[in-house]
């Protein structure tokens, strides 16, 4: 009886356990994918249609440039794109029917701007690549007999695949990404709280923290912009989103200010220093944990009363001017940091409340949707034009089997290859595999096969090989295979015709190759060492203070290059982390590329604080004591030494004093005493000093910073990587 009911236990575990199991995201995004694939085979297979293979290469396309989370807005966003790059091609067939160079001159522009904006998107950039590839698809082989019929069933066609891998997307385990920016925001708020309540730890133990709350806000940005539905039934419109954004960014400044560079000064006598930090401190870990809550269970949060804490000035007379700025400048963060948790809190109960009233957003410079001006966009977008135009002439002066098909899949599938981490040589093992499958497939397989339901249960787990066990980037590579197996209603099996097919892939894979190395190259270690030089530069140009330019069209350029700065330095510094990481320390010897990732690393946290000092620096531009501090700062400048690593200078080059951390705080100690003599404080506002003083405290924090990062710059060999591997 024991033994029966310890069976039917057994039996009733492994049941809860079979009902518990679900589908990976990777697994579920596999078979919608290679569902779409099959579906946008057979359906116009059973319709009698022709072009099938261009609603396939549609759902490929998506498929590998495209989100993961799919709706009917991105679907219609998609078919606009391709009707509008249809519109397009056939109106340049129709100005230019017999002057076919012009013609393709005036395509190859087109295309060219489109692919740079696919580049240049922050968003789904399968938009602008859907209408590239539709305005190539135009063009007929030259042919203009029946151009527009031609043009009419190619789009149909796209838009097919387009439908297709919508609807399936919607219907079959939809992604919400709304739900995932919920999850970040609260995955956010418990490391901001954790960050705070371990605020007393070494410097050291927080740089990991600060590291993933950086990269956290950065993905629920992301996840915010993406997001196009409302999640648990909270009504918050994109500008509400936006200004909550604007809310967390704040805080976390105010989290990296406060706990950065911490010294003992700071937290450990703030209480003697002012009555009322107990009570601040107290209220924001109780306010970063309700806010916490609020987000996962939509509770209200219990406001607190306005604290302004007041310093005790007659507790300072023993401190230095560096401490003073520093304890002056932490209890300023600390009071910020409770106003931004009381103004974020009370947006949220706004809108959690019984009757929910939304609460107005503050006007705030809208970000632009595109990273305009980024070098490697720019040289992407000319490799663009260079492949289209050999990849043209290749096919005008051997007449290919396929067409112009191949200037098609070479100039769109060049975005993959041409700055990014995509390799060559494992770009032909792909093709090589993908081939070679292709041909056991078509020998083996496709011959056997006598009815639909066979046909797509293929073509089902060919693409789901392509799409569950390879990465993204690559599938597209592999689903090639596909294409030359040359699928019809009625197969008609050569094959002499299917090795001249897979020639014609490789001709186009060897153009691709080509311009992986010429006329830039692409190899990580040289695109690591000019994106280091280029942060150094765009480091140089935001210390530069406006009040040295004594010329107004010098300002102006000094503006225009302090915008293009703040945009492309977070930019520069995350791809030096990507390159860094994809250098092959092999051909190198001496260079440790852990230690490269660890400076890259080092390198964003100082974009990001001096980011912060350049808004800093511009919202004083009006204080009076800035410019006198400027007039009278002639001998440590930050803004020189970064100067000498952007124009080539190694570390060792660099004299012993700019690596001293105890004399230049010595020598800092000494520029604040005689800076503070000069100036008389009764003459200045209250809010004026403690601006200056906060400004000092950044600037602490900045140069701290910067020698973090020369330390590991004396531990890595650079100038190895400057050695031709080859």
């Amino acid at each position: 009886m024991i033994a029966k009911n310890r069976s039917g236990v057994s039996l009733r575990k492994h049941i809860l356990k079979f009902a518990d199991f679900t589908l990976s995201d990777k697994i579920k995004f596999a078979i919608k994918a290679s569902l779409s694939m099959a579906l946008a085979y057979l359906i116009p297979f059973s319709q009698g249609w022709e072009q099938a293979s261009t609603a396939a290469t549609t759902v490929m396309l998506i498929a590998t440039f495209g989100h993961i989370g799919d709706s009917i807005a991105k679907g219609v966003a998609r078919i606009i794109g391709t009707v509008a790059g249809a519109c397009i091609g056939m109106l340049l067939v129709g100005l230019f029917p017999q002057d076919r160079a012009v013609y393709l001159i005036v395509v190859s522009l087109i295309v060219t701007f489109l692919l740079y904006l696919a580049r240049a998107y922050k968003g789904d950039m399968t938009i602008f690549i859907l209408s590239s590839v539709t305005i190539m698809m135009m063009f007929q082989n030259g042919n203009v007999e029946n151009s527009f019929i031609y043009g009419v069933n190619k789009t149909y066609m796209t838009v097919l695949g387009i439908g297709i891998y919508t609807l399936v997307g919607v219907f079959l385990w939809p992604v919400h990404l709304q739900d995932n920016t919920l999850k970040e925001i609260a995955s956010l708020c418990d490391l901001q709280a954790q960050i705070y309540s371990n605020k007393n730890d070494a410097a050291e133990e927080h740089k990991t923290l600060h590291e993933s709350m950086i990269a956290k806000e950065q993905l629920l940005y992301s996840a915010v912009m993406a997001s196009e539905e409302n999640t648990s039934g909270l009504s918050i419109s994109q500008a509400q989103w936006d200004d909550i954004m604007q809310s967390y960014a704040k805080i976390d400044e105010l989290l990296l200010l406060l706990t950065l560079h911490n010294t003992p000064v700071t937290f450990g006598m703030l209480s003697d220093f002012s009555d009322e930090y107990h009570r601040i401190d107290t209220e924001i870990a109780q306010m970063f944990k309700a806010i916490s809550l609020a987000w996962k269970k939509q509770t209200i949060i219990p406001l607190p009363q306005v604290c302004l804490p007041t310093l005790k000035e007659h507790r300072t007379h023993t401190l230095s001017h560096l401490e003073y700025a520093v304890v002056r400048a932490t209890l300023s963060h600390t009071a910020k940091l409770h106003t931004e948790l009381r103004i974020l809190a009370h947006k949220l109960n706004s809108l959690l409340s019984a009757i929910p009233t939304l609460f107005s957003p503050l006007k705030s410079q809208k970000s632009s949707a595109f990273v305009w001006g980024d070098s490697e966009h720019l040289k992407g977008a000319l490799l663009n034009f260079i492949v289209f135009w050999t990849a043209t002439l290749f096919w005008i002066y051997t007449n290919p089997p396929g067409g112009f098909m191949i200037v098609i899949l070479a100039t769109a599938l060049s975005v993959l290859t041409t700055f990014t981490p995509l390799k060559p040589s494992m770009l032909m093992i792909i093709l090589t595999f993908a081939f070679v499958f292709a041909a056991v497939m078509y020998i083996a397989v496709l011959p056997h096969l006598r009815y639909g339901w066979e046909l797509g249960i293929f073509i089902f787990f060919y693409a789901f090989i392509g799409f569950y066990f390879l990465d993204s980037k690559i599938t597209v590579f592999f689903l090639l295979g596909m294409l030359t197996l040359g699928l019809a209603n009625e197969m008609s099996y050569n094959f002499d015709v299917f090795l001249l097919t897979l020639l014609v892939f490789y001709a186009f894979l060897f153009v691709l190759l080509l311009y992986y190395y010429i006329p830039f190259s692409t190899k990580p270690e040289h695109l690591f060492l000019r994106l280091k030089q280029r942060s150094f530069k765009l480091s140089t140009i935001l210390l530069q203070p406006d009040t040295l330019r004594d010329s107004k069209v010098r300002t102006f350029m000094h503006t225009i290059q302090c915008a293009y700065s703040t945009i492309h330095l977070t930019q520069t510094v995350k791809k030096m982390q990507l390159w860094a990481d994809k250098i092959d320390a092999r051909y190198f010897e001496g260079f440790n590329k852990t230690e490269a990732v660890a400076f890259s690393q080092a390198c964003e946290s100082f974009a990001y604080l001096l980011q912060m000092l350049f808004r800093k620096n511009h919202l004083m531009r009006s204080n009076p004591l800035l410019k006198i501090s400027d007039d009278t700062d002639h001998n440590i400048k930050l803004e020189q030494l970064l100067d000498e690593y952007a124009n080539g200078k190694e570390s060792k080059e660099i004299e012993a004093f700019w690596k001293n951390k105890a004399e230049l705080i010595a020598k800092t100690q000494e520029k604040l005493t005689c800076f503070f003599d000069s100036i008389s404080p009764d003459a200045y506002t209250e809010q004026e000093l403690i601006d200056v003083y906060e400004n000092i405290s950044l600037r602490r924090d900045v140069w701290l910073a910067f020698l973090e990062i020369q330390a590991i710059m004396d531990t890595v060999h650079f100038s190895v990587l400057k050695q031709n591997r080859f």
